[in-house]
């Protein structure tokens, strides 16, 4: 059964020659972008009546098109506001062409291939069970091969259902609305577009984003600009744990264990922050779990998000940093203390319950009892002995 509604579009051309200059009959975008709209079934009949109040206030009710907005920066930004509190997440793809250096991807079949893959892949590890609609779909663009990709390598079984279906743009107010985003963040990250005010956009869709995936991953793709080196942001460690984060993901892409999936969301969101908001702040377990309920359609435990979501990614290698604040990956050596000294706070004084458990039961029974003599408790008898 499907549980969540994906409306995607697109943005950028496949034109891959980078020579032409402008007054050519098509000047190549830097970046190709899919973008998708996702949305839990029983959301969708009080986002409708929004969108069409969008559509009459700012397109006089006619199509939510980026392109009519062009560079009124004012007017996005106050569009992406009225969208901000609707109960919908964005997925995106986000691929330098420039990048494409491998001569397989110079011609545009090849490049649409690869981007099938890379959209599907990454969709698909995210949200496993989708019933997705696009607008009317023509020659030579990504989305024709996209239908035909889904339709090959998802086949509905009881496990694993995905259909697509097709709607003509100028009907459906949400694949316009993912047209506009891709639009958006056109503007955030295209070379031929690109504005000043891109932050001012992130800033407003951030809560939204489920995942924006780059290709390639490369730690320069930061949207705000670089902290300065110093006591609150180190450049070595900062690039220490993106790696460690990216290597995560992309180990467990395949990975359809729901708890895997809620690490994967998770750990995006975390670096989606650190790389594009903020790096210094702290998001509260809150925030978090929110997070995994938008996309779950239902609530966790902070037990749970604390020991199947937080845990896990630790023992994987991942470097998160925690306080009262919250959670971030580690930007600064006060992030690692930060994290060292939280765990302190909770560590301590659970020893020393156990050293004065250990104790009184000792000698109450005149060393008879020892609860720590067994070999799997070795580790604490070694602290607390020490």
């Amino acid at each position: 059964m499907h549980n969540h509604f994906a409306f995607l579009s697109e943005w950028g051309n496949n034109a891959l020659d980078f020579s032409k200059r402008p007054g050519s009959a098509i000047l190549p975008t830097t970046h190709f972008i899919v973008c998708a709209i996702v949305i839990g079934k029983a959301d969708v009949p009080c986002v409708l009546p929004v969108l069409e109040a969008v559509s009459k206030r700012h397109f006089n009710g006619g199509q939510i098109d980026s392109e009519m907005i062009s560079s009124d920066h004012i007017k996005r930004k106050q569009i992406l506001e009225d969208l901000e509190e609707l109960p919908f997440q964005i997925f995106s793809v986000i691929v330098d062409k420039r990048q494409l250096i491998g001569e397989g991807l110079r011609y545009k079949g090849s490049f649409f291939k690869f981007l099938h893959g890379l959209a599907d892949r990454e969709l698909f590890r995210i949200f496993p069970d989708l019933e997705m609609f696009t607008g009317q779909i023509q020659d030579e663009t990504f989305m024709k091969g996209f239908v035909s990709y889904v339709q090959q390598n998802h086949i509905a079984n009881l496990f694993n259902e995905s259909s697509f279906g097709f709607i003509a743009a100028q009907d459906s107010l949400m694949v316009q609305t993912a047209g506009f985003i891709a639009g958006t963040l056109a503007r955030c990250y295209d070379e031929t577009v690109i504005t000043d005010q891109r932050a001012d956009f992130i800033e407003v869709l951030k809560r939204k984003v489920v995942t924006i995936r780059f290709w390639p991953d490369a730690f320069e793709h930061n949207l705000i600009s670089r902290p300065q080196p110093g006591p609150s942001f180190d450049p070595l460690l900062s690039e220490l744990s993106v790696n460690l984060a990216n290597d995560f993901l992309h180990r467990k892409s395949a990975d359809r264990a729901p708890q895997a999936i809620d690490q994967v969301s998770t750990l995006s969101y975390l670096l989606f922050h650190f790389r594009h908001i903020d790096p210094v702040r702290y998001i509260t377990s809150f925030e978090l779990m929110e997070h995994i309920r938008a996309r779950k359609g239902k609530n966790v435990s902070l037990h749970y998000f604390q020991t199947k979501v937080i845990a896990p990614l630790r023992d994987a290698g991942v470097l998160i940093a925690s306080s009262s604040r919250g959670y971030k990956l580690p930007a600064s050596e006060q992030d690692l203390y930060d994290f060292v000294s939280h765990s302190n706070t909770i560590i301590e004084p659970m020893l020393s319950r156990v050293k004065r458990f250990r104790d009184q039961v000792h000698i109450a029974s005149d060393g008879k009892i020892d609860v720590l003599a067994a070999d799997e408790y070795k580790v604490i008898r070694k602290v607390i002995d020490f």
